[in-house]
């Protein structure tokens, strides 16, 4: 099993998650963004509760924040 690929855990490690959310606490309150396959735009407020309840989207928020971060390792100093 890839050990990067947190969305076959059952629950995510806490840590993993507060940090997402300190991210998405990070985006004006006023901003809606669209979510995978959603036509619907979803509040901030929204996408933190969906990562709280490790939802599909929540983890799918979750995985995209995680593979932004191991990006940036990559990048030449």
């Amino acid at each position: 099993m890839d050990k990067h690929n947190t969305t076959n855990q059952k629950d995510i490690d806490q840590d993993i998650v507060n940090l997402v959310v300190a991210r998405l606490k990070t985006i004006p309150s006023n901003a809606n963004l669209s979510v995978g396959n959603n036509k619907e735009p979803m509040s901030v407020d929204v996408l933190i509760e969906e990562v709280k309840k490790q939802s599909d989207i929540g983890k799918k928020l979750i995985e995209s924040q995680l593979f932004f971060l191991r990006s940036l390792q990559n990048l030449p100093a």
